[in-house]
């Protein structure tokens, strides 16, 4: 890549930005567009030729003096080929339903503004590479990643994961890691002894105990809190606007409806049995990039629990649980036939939410989760895990990645017929194999102000050192 055109998109914390920087010193940059919740100049790039998109404001559609009479027109041929694009985006929408529901004519007049408005800046600006410092999964960002991959245009994507300062650099989100998986499979035919740093062999040693530690949760803020910040002082005027009272009204009928939700899923949940054989379903918050798009189509977490109860061997449970946040705070994807439905099915329960998640792990025949952080931990106890998403740890050792009917067939058959199970030796190679390929770095504003422990310096040198090797290699 001679003269780098790029779309860079959420590199908005500090050493973020700075990797990019860094990264321009060595990788010619001639054009840098980039999308975020700030303005973040380059130094390497004339201000002509770096626009910014403001995320807030894009992510509803509002662009800026847009003229729709300069834009290139959409044909059949580009929006066929963006149908699985097309599909992702009609549930990303439920992002932005705070306070207000999208109908789908909303959603469809939303999705062909943005192909339209991408595809015109992708062709004139002749972008040639984007680069995504967090999963694409808001509105924007995965019409642009999917603009990329019909283009045949390199996407370069720094995911976090739930290790505290652990990325991976992946160019498509379905496939994930790769490098994992080739380092995995190199280790395992050299048979090398297992050494892992500190902070890997410290990770180890308390996910193999039984009570392991807790993954990484992020704190939000709350009403005192936010009222500290001037947000008391910024709500004032909006006390004399009828739009504003409006969205509280819905609020309030929405935090009504939760309630409700919240009674219907308490009246039908149980005590466990961990005298009978079962598997251990815990439900992802939604909506959350772990299962749109990570997820595809088992975004329906509903899909997940009814192929599970089809397949399942006779005599054998599926305990579901559902997500402490999604109970105390959420709506999306859920309403009263979705809780009703699936308590209907024969060998489906639902548990008691304050039910211990380890005791739940300790006790189950196997693990099922979209792509959540349950099933990683779960292969440091020996516990087989049927996967129904795509994420690092989709290639380890014990993971079943489920995506078709006799996928699930075949992992039930193993699980409970043959007894086949993860080795923790496996395991330990595995997350030897993720020690040797992950980015250590914390990439997105969330894992840096929350969760990492990197010092500025350390954290740009490993995001650029990363980009810098990618962007150089034959690949890019």
């Amino acid at each position: 890549m001679n003269s780098t055109r790029a779309i860079i998109l959420r590199f908005t914390n500090e050493s973020a930005h700075a990797a990019i920087e860094q990264l321009m010193e060595q990788v010619s940059f001639e054009f840098s567009a980039s999308i975020g919740d700030k303005k973040c100049e380059y130094s390497k790039v004339s201000s002509e030729n770096q626009p910014w998109f403001n995320s807030s404001d894009i992510r509803g559609g509002h662009y800026e003096s847009l003229d729709l009479n300069q834009l290139l027109p959409l044909d059949e041929e580009l929006i066929d080929a963006m149908r699985s694009t097309e599909a992702v985006f009609m549930n990303l929408v439920t992002r932005l339903e705070h306070a207000r529901k999208f109908t789908f004519d909303e959603r469809k007049r939303m999705y062909y503004l943005h192909l339209r408005v991408w595809n015109d800046f992708i062709e004139k600006n002749r972008i040639n590479v984007a680069i995504f410092g967090i999963m694409p999964h808001e509105i924007p960002d995965y019409v642009i990643y999917g603009l990329c991959k019909v283009k045949k245009i390199p996407t370069l994507i720094l995911h976090s994961t739930t290790l505290e300062d652990c990325a991976f650099l992946v160019e498509d989100w379905e496939e994930s890691a790769v490098q994992v998986k080739d380092r995995y499979q190199e280790l395992q035919s050299q048979e090398a002894q297992v050494t892992l740093d500190e902070y890997f062999e410290n990770y180890y040693q308390e996910q193999v105990n039984p009570q392991g530690k807790k993954p990484i949760t992020f704190k939000r803020p709350n009403a005192v809190q936010r009222a500290a910040k001037g947000g008391f002082i910024r709500s004032i005027p909006t006390l004399f606007s009828f739009k504003a009272w409006a969205r509280r009204i819905k609020k309030f009928k929405a935090e009504l409806y939760r309630n409700k939700l919240a009674r219907i899923y308490d009246s039908f949940a149980v005590e466990p049995d961990y005298s009978q054989k079962f598997i251990y379903v815990p439900l992802h918050f939604q909506p959350e990039c772990s299962t749109c798009p990570m997820a595809g189509a088992y975004d329906n977490q509903k899909l997940v629990v009814e192929l599970l109860s089809s397949c399942a061997p006779d005599g054998v449970m599926l305990y579901v649980k559902e997500h402490p946040r999604q109970h105390e705070k959420g709506i999306a994807y859920r309403n009263e036939a979705y809780y009703q439905d699936l308590a209907k099915l024969k060998n489906v329960r639902f548990v008691k939410i304050d039910t211990s998640s380890f005791e739940l792990r300790e006790h189950c025949s196997a693990v099922v989760t979209g792509t959540g952080t349950a099933g990683f931990e779960a292969l440091f106890r020996e516990k087989p895990v049927m996967m129904f998403g795509h994420r690092f740890y989709q290639y380890a050792p014990g993971v079943f990645q489920i995506r078709t009917e006799e996928d699930c067939k075949n992992a039930m058959s193993a699980i409970f017929e043959r007894g086949e199970k993860p080795e923790l030796k496996k395991v330990r190679l595995y997350l030897k194999a993720i020690q040797d390929t992950c980015v250590r770095a914390a990439v997105c504003d969330w894992h840096r102000k929350q969760a990492s422990n990197l010092s500025h310096e350390a954290n740009t040198k490993a995001i650029s050192e990363a980009l810098v090797k990618r962007m150089q290699s034959a690949r890019v």
